[in-house]
């Protein structure tokens, strides 16, 4: 599946439903093309980017948008295993917090391509 824009993920996430049909049709077509695809226990995926947060907030004034989110609802979350998809989108990269089936989804922070600055030789 070519890229897409974050735009749509957003306005699909909006919706305020978890497993909105729509957005898990998305997801279904872009998971085959994902570039990270990896199943971790809950806890794990948590505490990692529940970590991530605490320096993006505290240390480097780094945002994300959906960071906070994400980690709030795998906080909230009861599921045993949470998968992390990575995907490729027109503005950017997408992360993606789901379910392992692919039956809900948890969350999405949406990161800018970083620019390259040309060097002098």
């Amino acid at each position: 599946m070519l890229p897409i824009s974050q735009h749509v993920l957003r306005v699909l996430m909006a919706k305020g439903d978890s497993s909105n049909p729509e957005l898990l049709s998305l997801l279904q077509e872009l998971a085959p093309s994902a570039t990270v695809d990896f199943i971790l226990p809950h806890y794990d995926l948590y505490n990692t980017y529940a970590i991530r947060l605490d320096i993006a907030q505290d240390l480097t004034g780094e945002w994300y948008e959906g960071l906070k989110e994400a980690v709030e609802a795998m906080a909230a979350s009861s599921l045993a295993n949470i998968r992390f998809l990575e995907v490729d989108c027109l503005e950017g990269d997408c992360s993606l917090f789901v379910e392992e089936n692919l039956k809900e989804v948890l969350g999405i922070v949406y990161f800018p391509h970083k620019v390259v600055e040309d060097k002098p030789h």
